[in-house]
């Protein structure tokens, strides 16, 4: 009995602590215990630190394995068998394989301690996977779902008030920065008018909100067509067009691509099918007419952002370009093996020793990204897990197309913590699990 409801209370525990979690996740508050540079410059992809959603997210997993101690104990010997035969099957093999080629990449990159934590990395990603996907716990992914809509509101009224006052202000205990348009450094939007800060709520890039509102607003979108509930389907309604007026703030392209060739692919998959099709077309309306009001409020602002002809406009493609050329001859050296994780801006600079310090940014695609530190066999087992998640076909399918859009245009899913665990929580919603969903 004693045991009976000590299982009661860790499930409770690491059901509303991961729900948390997933709600602190765009807050960056972190503690930096190494400092890093190149050239003399501070070098953010070389720091190591631990984030405090992190810690909330070990406990978790502490728990978990608690968990599973304590359930395999309970088993006989051929449930044992069973058990640990459906833990190597499937999308869970090609983890296990990726999280092992990823710990021999350590051998022959450079500096094994920035290898070691992109690892870490990697293994946090891995293991809310597993958490999530496991049917030893009882996460409920709706409520997942719920959590990211929700912080989704917050950074989306705290990006409004950003570009409202056009500052922000900084906090380190939320990871914060302060935000000042004139500053050199900043996102901003630049026409004859002045420069104009885009959004960021607590995310470290405007197209990292971006990013995580597109992924919330699809979420929002796919419960509005499942939801009986009237006062739910009221608060879905209200959170998008929170949320679709702070990713129209970040001005990102590639966010508004990728929300819109999702939504339209997600329509034209489910309109013929027997559902109720008033519920596809009114939020896919509500949002389109958000755009186009807010962007009849800031045509010049759309104009210099879709034309790109205004000077940091230029400067940005350029840079963009110039990231895919260097990434050539370390992709074309290191192919077949990768320099190691958390290693590409390492490798750019040993090829480029002279380049100004904000020039070391990792290739603005993720699967070059992958190739560049993981070489040809980290990238083929990345697209396994994709391809095995697009096999499961669940109601969230159409947000792995969303991170491969994204991924196209950024790096943010491989080199950023929270665009790690964002990427791997996506996967995991689109993972086979017994009983709650």
């Amino acid at each position: 009995m004693l045991l009976f409801d000590f299982m009661k209370i860790l499930d409770k525990l690491i059901c509303y602590g991961l729900y948390l979690f997933v709600f602190l996740l765009p807050w960056q508050t972190r503690w930096i215990f190494k400092e890093a540079s190149l050239n003399s410059v501070e070098w953010e992809y070389g720091r190591l630190s631990l984030y405090g959603s992190e810690i909330l997210l070990i406990i978790l997993l502490i728990l978990a394995v608690v968990k599973w101690l304590l359930y395999y104990q309970k088993l006989n010997q051929q449930q044992r068998a069973k058990e640990i035969k459906s833990e190597f099957s499937g999308l869970k093999l090609w983890l296990i394989l990726l999280a092992l080629w990823s710990a021999i990449t350590i051998i022959w990159s450079k500096d094994s301690l920035l290898s070691w934590y992109g690892w870490l990395k990697l293994m946090e990603g891995i293991a809310l996977f597993w958490l999530i996907s496991s049917r030893i716990f009882l996460i409920n992914k709706k409520i997942i779902g719920f959590s990211l809509i929700f912080s989704a509101v917050i950074q989306s009224l705290i990006g409004i008030g950003q570009w409202i006052l056009q500052y922000s202000l900084s906090s380190k205990w939320l990871g914060m920065s302060y935000l000042n348009p004139a500053a050199l450094g900043i996102s901003v939007i630049e026409t004859a008018s002045g420069r104009f800060l885009r959004a960021y709520g607590s995310f470290p890039h405007p197209n990292m909100l971006a990013g995580f509102l597109v992924i919330s607003i699809l979420i929002a979108f796919i419960l509005i067509n499942r939801e009986k509930s009237s006062t739910k389907t009221k608060w879905f309604y209200f959170a998008l067009i929170v949320m679709s007026g702070g990713l129209f703030l970040t001005f990102s392209r590639a966010g508004w691509l990728a929300l819109f060739i999702s939504l339209a692919v997600y329509l034209l998959f489910y309109y013929s099918k027997k559902i109720n099709r008033q519920k596809l077309i009114q939020p896919a309306f509500l949002i389109i007419l958000i755009f186009i009001f807010l962007s009849l409020a800031n045509f010049d602002l759309i104009k210099s952002r879709l034309q790109g002809q205004e000077r940091l406009e230029v400067r940005s493609n350029i840079e963009r370009l110039n990231s895919y050329k260097q990434a050539l001859p370390i992709i074309k050296e290191y192919w077949y093996k990768g320099v190691g994780l958390g290693h590409y801006t390492l490798a750019l600079h040993q090829k480029n020793p002279v380049l100004e310090s904000w020039d070391y940014q990792p290739v603005h695609d993720a699967a070059l990204l992958s190739l560049a530190e993981l070489g040809i066999i980290g990238l083929l087992l990345f697209i396994l897990i994709i391809i095995s998640a697009f096999r499961y076909r669940s109601k969230y399918t159409i947000l792995l197309l969303v991170i491969l859009i994204l991924g196209c245009f950024d790096h943010y899913f491989r080199s950023f913590y929270v665009g790690i665990i964002l990427w791997w929580l996506i996967i995991s919603l689109n993972s086979k699990v017994s009983g709650n969903l």
